[in-house]
């Protein structure tokens, strides 16, 4: 397995200096990524703006969507054409997502040619993920249903027409594209990593997926171009508000079963006797057996001027590697392993792409012409980089972002992602710390993680795998017992533990996110609430910082498709861990640049108190929990 460290000589630099000149050359710190492998350069003269949880992303992209004269350019992981970006009274209350790209895209005036372009694989993987909510619909409605979570009525009838239509090729100015990363990829991706072998891991190993999230507009008119890299999937559950209200109404409800046959049993269920209060009893029932979406922690960023050049090419070579959706007996063809099926299947796709007209097939060409200089904006001063995971292409450059994060780090690192389970980085984060130590750098090292419980037990030796490495051992108790017997047993060192990792300079907090129900008096236990941590952001020593899709696990790192932006824009650090500090805690942390020792100590302080707080069914101060497992391991999922 490669190292952390591979590119580290390519962070070098030399300084000379003239002997009869004054000394006007300095070091700087070197943020942006260093491979020797093509990659996109560091952009200067643009502007980025970090986005906290979808109330603010959806109602920015709304606007934007809304003011578009010429283009609209959107890769997700998922969509759900009948979300709503901007709430009102309800979580249905709005302008549904699919409604907005029709009125732009076939208003009189100015209408915008919208390339909408998502990862599909195949029926197996939908029916598990349900990330394109709709997209088997009203044509194969068993394969759509298959989740657990079903929306309501309205909004699963909107997504199944939308599909639809679009997949029909009915919508103007609408172009929808589908796509997945092939087979043959996958080992040479994973080939300097270290991969679990179990079956699990070997049947999600036959789907890696295209992870990304991001947005442009108006590319061709570079003026007015604008866009965003993302973390929120364009799906209904990643809205919510920085609040995090408990229960919070403008959140989607889901329901057990199908919506239309719940409200019948719902109607069935009331008895003779309970026909006065029949609205009553039949809402009751529903509400039994339905819920309210979790709420969920996500960052994303909106971005302008050069780094649009590079998220352009980004799009562009997504598009072309990419097709029009397939039939449901195309894709049950390549599911199957006959040979004479995979060959029909081949034989219709062909057929059928010949006979689709491209909605303006020269737009590629096009933006090639446009220069990298048309996107300066002369008065900006945010340097950026783009970064990928692309398997087709050998990229990893998210990767090498964390490694140099890790390795330039002095004072401290906060995360905040989705899964923290990338072994090789634990280890890399003790092994710059060793090598700051080892050269005399005696100032502690602050690490604040903040993840979610892990969504099934299958990520919980990964998980452990990160957290016992970095003196976080007692907070997965089972493991930690395992671990523990085991050193004892085969005469091994115990665990690292965080008052070891202390004495060496390496403070480490590991927390979760809570939220409680906001009632006078003793709260019960379903009065509290995890919130879904989907961010993945890094902030070092408040002076850059990365934004974007990839979780800090093997997926992400090696397997599926990612989109990431760093910056060392130094002001817009500072004020990102401000901002996500004072979300999950109720205080902004220290001035720029100072110390964290006291914030460190008031983060364990808070978390301890909260904890007692939810054991005795007390209000919760802020967000902040520490972060603690206690179940049984399941076999480790890739």
């Amino acid at each position: 397995m490669a190292s952390m460290n591979a590119n580290a000589d390519l962070y070098k630099q030399t300084l000379s200096y003239r002997k009869k000149s004054a000394p006007n050359q300095c070091l700087a710190q070197s943020w942006f990524v260093r491979v020797p492998k093509e990659l996109y350069y560091p952009r200067y003269r643009c502007l980025i703006e970090p986005l906290i949880c979808g109330q603010d992303v959806f109602e920015k992209i709304q606007e934007d969507l809304l003011s578009a004269r010429h283009s609209v350019d959107i890769i997700t992981w998922g969509f759900d054409p009948g979300m709503v970006l901007v709430r009102k009274a309800s979580a249905e209350d709005g302008v549904r997502y699919g409604d907005l790209l029709k009125n732009i895209a076939t208003r009189k005036e100015n209408p915008v040619k919208v390339r909408l372009l998502v990862w599909h694989d195949d029926a197996a993987s939908h029916a598990q993920m349900n990330n394109n909510p709709g997209y088997y619909g009203i044509r194969f409605p068993l394969i759509d249903r298959a989740f657990t979570d079903f929306y309501s009525e309205q909004h699963q009838a909107y997504n199944d027409e939308w599909y639809k239509q679009v997949c029909a090729n009915e919508i103007p100015n609408i172009h929808f594209h589908v796509r997945k990363v092939p087979l043959e990829f996958v080992d040479q991706a994973l080939s300097d990593e270290s991969a679990p072998s179990n079956v699990m891991a070997l049947i999600a190993k036959r789907y890696p997926t295209h992870h990304q999230k991001m947005l442009l507009v108006d590319y061709e008119i570079p003026k007015l171009a604008k866009g965003y890299v993302m973390g929120h999937n364009s799906i209904t559950d990643f809205w919510d508000t920085k609040e995090h209200k408990f229960r919070d109404i403008h959140r989607e409800r889901f329901y057990e079963m199908d919506h239309a046959k719940l409200q019948r049993k719902a109607w069935e269920s009331v008895s003779e006797y309970q026909r006065r209060a029949a609205d009553e009893v039949a809402q009751a029932y529903i509400d039994a057996r339905s819920h309210v979406a979790k709420p969920y922690q996500d960052v994303s960023c909106r971005v302008q001027g050069p780094i649009l050049y590079d998220l352009n090419h980004n799009f562009c070579q997504a598009w072309e590697e990419s097709k029009r959706p397939s039939s449901l007996f195309r894709e049950l063809c390549w599911l199957t392993w006959l040979p004479g099926l995979k060959i029909h299947a081949m034989v219709a796709e062909k057929i059928v792409d010949s006979l689709h007209h491209e909605m303006d097939p020269g737009f590629i060409a096009r933006r090639k012409a446009l220069p990298l200089s048309a996107f300066n904006l002369p008065d900006a001063r945010h340097n950026l980089q783009l970064l990928r995971t692309q398997p087709l292409h050998c990229e990893k450059t998210i990767k090498e972002c964390y490694a140099n994060l890790t390795r330039q780090m002095l004072h401290y690192i906060f995360i905040q992602n989705q899964y923290i389970q990338y072994k090789p980085w634990a280890e890399h984060l003790i092994e710059c710390s060793g090598r700051l130590r080892g050269a005399g750098y005696l100032k502690p090292l602050y690490v604040f993680i903040l993840t979610s419980t892990p969504e099934s037990d299958g990520m919980d030796r990964p998980t452990y795998d990160v957290a016992g490495g970095i003196g976080m051992s007692t907070t997965m108790r089972v493991e930690h017992e395992e671990a523990v017997a085991n050193a004892k047993k085969n005469g091994e060192r115990l665990p690292l533990d965080a008052e070891e990792l202390a004495a060496n300079g390496l403070r480490v907090f590991m927390g979760s996110l809570w939220t409680c129900a906001d009632e006078k008096g003793q709260l019960s236990s379903t009065d509290y609430e995890e919130i879904y941590i989907h961010a993945k952001v890094a902030v070092v020593d408040d002076a850059a910082f990365t934004i974007g899709s990839a979780n800090l696990n093997l997926r992400s790192m090696a397997l599926d498709s990612e989109l990431n932006v760093i910056s060392d824009a130094f002001d817009v650090a500072y004020q990102l861990r401000a901002d996500l500090f004072r979300q999950c805690t109720k205080d902004p942390g220290p001035p720029q640049f100072e110390d964290m020792g006291d914030a460190f100590k008031e983060w364990k302080g808070l978390a301890s108190k909260n904890y007692g707080a939810k054991e005795s069914g007390g209000k919760l101060i802020g967000e902040l929990l520490p972060f603690h497992v206690d179940r049984k391991p399941g076999s480790p999922v890739l």
